[in-house]
């Protein structure tokens, strides 16, 4: 066991300081600069009009978009800027145990956020489609769609709070360091662990594993349904989960290899494996910022309808 928590340990300070010591901070903070503003134009937009607009509200298979877009929101209002902070000047301001403790429970509920949400709304979408009818019925509703979701906000909450809202957190800060230097995650094994295999590889895998199942079933329907109302909607959930899916791939998957690779042990004195993980895991880090692009393009059929098609929505009253 005790051999088993340095290696979570130390993967742990490898993920989070590799990125900054290989890829220069002033490339970070050109990049972020760039993306940022345009990522946070889009959220506020998105937002708006799913939540202004009544019918885009009352879309079941809107509700976890709008999670996600709130996750990505928090992140980039509260966690990016102590980042590009970091980046230009070197040091961390404000200098106080609750900036740092905020950069951090930032930084990782937005980053579970993503796989965890995603994940579920990958698996919702098949219930969305094939049994729509089951969801007409509010018990139904709550039970496999307000609960889950509700349930899911909740675990990311509480989750990311016991490993960072510990009096453990609260000492050795290092104010140059990314997140002031405390690894508080290491400290409880059980945490650390769940943390990598369940809100991450897991999450990941469930994601990818359930969108390409869903685009297999839509594909073996496209011939028999083509051209109709039904097909039109179910082509519109479909693409929706998946060009998220395929930004979470080309983002997260190579930082999800590097990371098992680095718990087995593997490449741990390779220079290049390191320049490579650390690349890997700037681009996982962008993830959270760019999700509004990935939500907008899911969502253009929604917000810029070509034609007037009729809207299947289930009564919440």
């Amino acid at each position: 066991m005790t051999n088993t928590t340095s290696n979570i340990d130390d993967l742990m300070q490898m993920l989070v300081h590799s990125v900054h010591d290989y890829v220069p901070s002033e490339a970070q903070f050109l990049i972020l600069l760039l993306i940022v503003p345009f990522a946070l134009i889009c959220n506020i937009y998105l937002l708006y009009r799913l939540l202004t607009t009544k019918v885009l509200r009352r879309e079941l298979h809107n509700h976890v978009i709008i999670a996600l877009l709130f996750s990505s929101l928090e992140f980039n209002l509260i966690h990016v800027p102590f980042s590009i902070n970091l980046f230009r000047t070197g040091f961390v301001w404000p200098r106080s145990i609750i900036a740092c403790t905020l950069w951090r429970f930032t930084a990782y509920l937005g980053c579970n956020a993503n796989d965890v949400l995603l994940a579920w709304a990958a698996i919702e979408r098949h219930l969305l489609i094939y049994h729509s009818q089951m969801l007409k019925h509010r018990r139904n509703r709550y039970l496999f769609h307000y609960g889950p979701l509700t349930f899911l906000i909740i675990y990311l909450f509480i989750f990311n709070a016991g490993c960072f809202l510990t009096s453990t957190c609260f000492q050795q800060y290092d104010y140059s360091r990314v997140f002031c230097d405390s690894s508080c995650l290491n400290s409880v094994f059980f945490m650390s662990t769940w943390y990598l295999t369940v809100n991450q590889l897991f999450a990941a895998s469930a994601a990818i594993i359930f969108s390409f199942i869903l685009w297999i079933r839509v594909i073996r329907r496209r011939k028999r349904m083509r051209g109709t109302i039904e097909w039109n909607r179910l082509k519109k959930l479909t693409v929706q989960v998946l060009v998220i899916t395929i930004l979470f791939i080309f983002l997260e998957i190579p930082y999800a290899i590097t990371c098992t690779f680095s718990y087995a042990g593997f490449f741990t004195n390779s220079i290049t494996f390191a320049y490579i993980n650390s690349i890997s895991l700037f681009l996982c880090y962008i993830m959270p910022i760019v999700m509004p692009f990935a939500c907008c393009l899911g969502l253009l059929q929604d917000l810029w309808p070509r034609r007037t098609t009729p809207s299947i929505t289930f009564n919440t009253k």
